[in-house]
């Protein structure tokens, strides 16, 4: 081929590339124009979970940008859940090809590296211990679909409104907030006008740990709202990492299939050693 064939090749694929994502339909952002109405505490607590995003499955692709220190990520990913069965993320960082994959269901923790060939597998029992802040499925699957959680339980119930304590913030939204008595992680949540959870703050204040999940461009989707952009701080006494989760393609209820599976040849390693992958150079 040619070298004035091939840029004309090239001109024309940019060209329709182009015109194909401005044709894409932009999606309606709901902004929350009011503050949190006076409710008594039950009331509060029975709107927000009246206002979560409803799903039996959900998937959606990722822009994921992480850094921490001088390191930086930009990748590609798609989530899937399987409600209260399991969740994953495939990682894809070149050409739609998966480097890493994490898998949750309520008992274990697994991690791919395909790149490397070896794999994580952990029992959540275990990772709690070690890493509290976080480890548990059902409050990583709540977090992703900002929905209420209750620490040790598997679904949330309005009559769990008497776990929480309750305020205003500055702006006039609403901060409700509990404590883990067996590992100590406070646990917050700030609801706007709209009872859309705006922010999710996980801190175990003894091993200096804390996770903050903010939730942005909140957008109609199924006649209610899901937010598409999250804010993610991860922070330890050694490391801290930060990210910014851009969701788009959402669709719930189709069906999916979750399994946890590790190819041959793989070897077993640590968290500690997946996590060096983010860690700075010093």
């Amino acid at each position: 081929m040619n070298s004035s064939r091939y840029r004309n090749i090239l001109f024309f694929s940019l060209l329709f590339g182009l015109a194909f994502t401005a044709c894409k339909p932009k999606q309606q952002i709901v902004y929350s124009t009011s503050p949190a109405e006076d409710k008594e505490h039950n009331e509060i607590f029975s709107d927000i979970i009246t206002s979560e995003f409803p799903y039996s499955t959900f998937s959606a692709k990722l822009n994921m940008n992480l850094s921490t220190g001088s390191k930086s990520l930009s990748s590609k990913a798609n989530i899937r859940i399987v409600k209260d069965n399991a969740l994953q993320i495939s990682i894809q960082p070149l050409f739609g090809v998966e480097m890493f994959r994490l898998f949750i269901n309520p008992d274990t923790v697994m991690f791919l590296d395909r790149m490397n060939k070896r794999y994580v597998m952990e029992s959540i029992v275990s990772l709690k211990d070690h890493y509290p802040v976080g480890f548990d499925f059902y409050t990583m699957q709540s977090i992703f679909t900002n929905s209420l959680f209750v620490s040790g339980k598997e679904n949330v119930e309005v009559a769990d409104f008497r776990k929480f304590k309750y305020s205003r913030t500055s702006d006039h939204n609403y901060y409700i907030s509990s404590k883990d008595a067996a590992s100590g992680i406070d646990y917050s949540f700030t609801v706007n006008g709209d009872d859309r959870i705006t922010f999710t703050h996980l801190m175990q204040s003894e091993k200096k740990q804390s996770l903050q999940w903010g939730y942005n461009n909140f957008a109609l989707l199924n006649e209610l709202t899901f937010p598409h952009k999250m804010n993610v701080t991860l922070t330890s006494s050694s490391r801290k990492i930060d990210a910014e989760l851009l969701f788009s393609d959402v669709s719930t209820n189709d069906p999916i299939q979750l399994t946890m599976h590790v190819p041959n040849g793989y070897t077993r390693t640590t968290v500690d050693e997946i996590m060096k992958i983010f860690s700075s150079k010093k």
